[in-house]
């Protein structure tokens, strides 16, 4: 009874106080409304349905290598309506024209533009890129918010494009090894009963070169455009492969693929390149004064797409992949059929294995959601085809669920996206592309040798003078490959003096040093 009576004025203390707290919190209207409790304000559990917080809205801009074509206003908005929805977020589709594209990007990166997602590759100095601080490190972001990049990706296309260890770029998925090959229109094949399974180099060629020259006055026996490679004839002669991605992506150096161990790296000063060379730059000379090839194949920049398209070549070394003969055929919009003979093996390199991938700039105000976006283009089949290929019903019908038929002429769909965006594997197939295509390509990569250098990147810190004057010579003979120059030999000799001059063996020194440290490191 004492201890009943003892608590009595704790109780009445204790109303009292409920009382005052109640009236505290009484709004303007006189209603009470409760004070959130501190355990009340925490985030609920993931069981009560928890919703992430909103996001602003933000424009992600996407950067791309492709043609600008009618439509790609409509496409943006379509892919504005599903991204308001899916992150409170629009796209800014920036696509540039090929030719144009490496010019125009690293000047709006060198002057600071706002971008957001940029299309970047190997053979557009990507490595180069990084080591000028234009793209930032991906590794957290893809940890938040690129899951389905993750389960999408082997994790080989990720161990590509890093520098010291920090990724910087996301490939796209598709494959990542090429085999060489002879291709050429069947119908040529047929007619003149050309044994293409046993013509492996350009040699291999040459009887044939006469007889289309004779026989077929509208179509270009040899056609060569661009100004010709580095000057470097080494992959149908021998197991040497180049040394990359190099700056300026110089096919200078070189190693033999086929070795595991104790990797040499050689120049183009090496006897054995120096022989090929002189060797491929005679019958490219001899073929040019037969009139086999272009007249203006020195100085020529004509697509060789469009000259396929129109009927006038026969042949092309070609780069080859399972369906690469089906893309030809497209390509012409099935005027033509090619067949190709596959004259190496795939080799996985590191730069094949980043060949086409999507960086974010330094320059992005929210590379989290750049980030989101880019995740989307590799998990979700609407986004990706809606890129690629355009609205269904006005760019293209559906012929199946995964195959469509494009429709000619509506104003978008004809920039070959395919290889730029996200995920290949989730394209809709085109008229004639298998079904298993993508299978296919999936096996392809996973039995393609590996490059002994797979993943090394070679820093040019310490050489970047000559490597900037090697380019300069480089570009100066570019042309003497094409067989529309005097005297080949003896431009080559004078250009390999000036390598020489200009410290082609530094830059392979540091090259070989830098090999032997990223291979002791391997073990």
């Amino acid at each position: 009874m004492k201890q009943r009576k003892r608590g009595m004025p704790i109780l009445i203390a204790l109303g009292l106080l409920m009382t005052m707290l109640l009236q505290a919190c009484s709004g303007n209207s006189g209603t009470a409304e409760p004070t959130q409790s501190a355990e009340a304000t925490k985030a609920p559990a993931a069981t009560e349905g928890a919703k992430e917080p909103e996001l602003e809205p933000y424009e992600v801009s996407i950067t791309y290598h492709g043609k600008p074509e009618r439509d790609v206003a409509l496409v943006e908005e379509k892919l504005n309506e599903f991204f308001r929805e899916k992150i409170n977020a629009t796209v800014k589709l920036n696509p540039i024209v090929g030719a144009e594209y490496k010019q125009k990007t690293e000047l709006m990166m060198n002057s600071g533009e706002k971008m957001d997602l940029v299309f970047t590759a190997s053979w557009l100095d990507f490595f180069s890129n990084v080591t000028k601080g234009a793209f930032i490190e991906l590794d957290e972001l893809l940890e938040q918010y690129g899951a389905g990049i993750k389960e999408q990706l082997n994790p080989l296309y990720l161990e590509a494009p890093r520098l010291d260890g920090k990724l910087y770029a996301v490939p796209t998925n598709k494959e990542i090894t090429q085999s060489r090959a002879i291709t050429m229109r069947k119908d040529i094949v047929d007619k003149y009963q050309i044994p293409l399974e046993s013509i492996k180099t350009t040699a291999d060629l040459e009887p044939w070169m006469k007889v289309i020259k004779e026989s077929e006055p509208d179509i270009i026996p040899n056609f060569v455009s661009g100004g010709g490679g580095d000057g470097a004839m080494y992959e149908q002669n021998s197991n040497y492969r180049p040394v990359g991605p190099t700056p300026g992506k110089l096919a200078l150096f070189f190693y033999d693929y086929t070795k595991s161990d104790n990797i040499s790296i050689i120049s183009a000063l090496d006897q054995q390149i120096v022989d090929i060379n002189k060797s491929e730059f005679e019958r490219a000379r001899n073929w040019y004064e037969l009139g086999y090839t272009n007249s203006d194949a020195a100085t020529s920049s004509t697509n060789i797409g469009d000259v396929r398209k129109q009927g006038k070549i026969w042949y092309q070394n070609a780069v080859w992949k399972p369906g690469a003969d089906i893309e030809l055929n497209l390509s012409t919009n099935n005027q033509f059929e090619f067949i190709s003979n596959v004259i190496d093996e795939p080799l996985v390199t590191t730069d094949l294995t980043t060949g086409s991938m999507f960086s974010i700039s330094r320059t992005s105000k929210d590379p989290a959601r750049a980030m989101m976006v880019l995740n989307y283009l590799h998990t979700d089949p609407y986004v990706v085809n809606l890129i690629v290929n355009g609205i269904e019903d006005v760019h293209y019908k559906k012929a199946g669920d995964n195959r469509i038929e494009p429709i000619a002429d509506s104003g978008y769909g004809t920039s070959a996206l395919f290889w730029v965006v996200g995920n290949q594997m989730i394209n809709y197939l085109k008229p004639g592309q298998p079904d298993d295509l993508y299978t296919n390509w999936i096996q392809y990569n996973n039995e393609a040798k590996r490059s002994p250098l797979l993943g090394f990147v070679f820093k040019d810190t310490n050489v970047k003078n000559e490597i900037t004057q090697l380019t300069a010579i480089a570009t100066e003979y570019k042309a003497i490959s094409t067989g529309g120059i005097a005297n080949p030999v003896k431009l080559l000799e004078e250009r390999n003096r000036k390598f020489e001059d200009a410290g082609i063996e530094k830059v392979r020194a540091e090259i070989q040093t830098q090999v032997d440290a990223w291979k002791a490191a391997q073990k």
